[in-house]
């Protein structure tokens, strides 16, 4: 879909983007096969559009895994509105910082940002068996040996091509701890999400 096409989309879904000087930027991190383009209509004023693909059944699910994990306090941008027909999602526009950008500041400030993602990530894994019900069949497949090796590899090809990193022979993961590693238990022991 043309960039013109969308920012009219925009703007008849969300008449504040709809006058004025509005620009709209493709956002080069991806998800797989979801585009993400940047909307802004001041320097203040700006959300993020997804463009998913509409034959991949995950993306169809999207939305309301993004609205359960919100209902049970897991920290998600907020979705302004989604066209399921067109496929495409108007979310927060939480900037342009994440994780990787912080990996060469000090200790203490990367600990504070780990901590907080790793927080809510152990709420996700606290909640409780019954709750997950609701989202019988809309979930991404089991986290198993070959998805961890398939996420692994992805992350080091995305890093070569988005910093000058190259892959040190030492960080790669033999299968059977891959394999090792996708059958642990599926919640945090304890406190086993804090990090030292």
């Amino acid at each position: 879909m043309k960039t013109d096409l969308l920012l009219r989309q925009t703007g008849l879904r969300l008449p504040a983007f709809s006058s004025g000087r509005i620009e709209i930027s493709a956002i080069e991190k991806g998800g797989s096969d979801r585009r993400f383009y940047r909307v802004r209509c001041s320097t203040d004023q700006s959300l993020v559009l997804v463009k998913y693909n509409l034959e991949r059944e995950e993306n169809r699910h999207y939305v309301h895994i993004t609205q359960f994990l919100s209902a049970h306090g897991i920290r998600v941008p907020k979705i302004y509105f989604h066209d399921p027909n067109e496929g495409l999602i108007w979310i927060e526009d939480l900037g342009n910082a994440d994780l990787f950008n912080f990996r060469d500041d000090e200790w203490l400030i990367r600990r504070a940002l780990y901590q907080s993602a790793l927080d809510e990530i152990a709420k996700l894994h606290d909640l409780p068996k019954i709750d997950w019900s609701e989202l019988q069949g809309e979930m991404p497949p089991e986290f198993n040996a070959a998805l961890y090796q398939w996420e692994q590899n992805y992350f080091f090809r995305r890093a070569r091509l988005t910093a000058s990193y190259s892959r040190p022979s030492r960080l790669s993961v033999p299968k059977h701890h891959c394999a090792q590693w996708a059958s642990a238990p599926h919640r945090f022991p304890g406190n086993a999400s804090r990090v030292g």
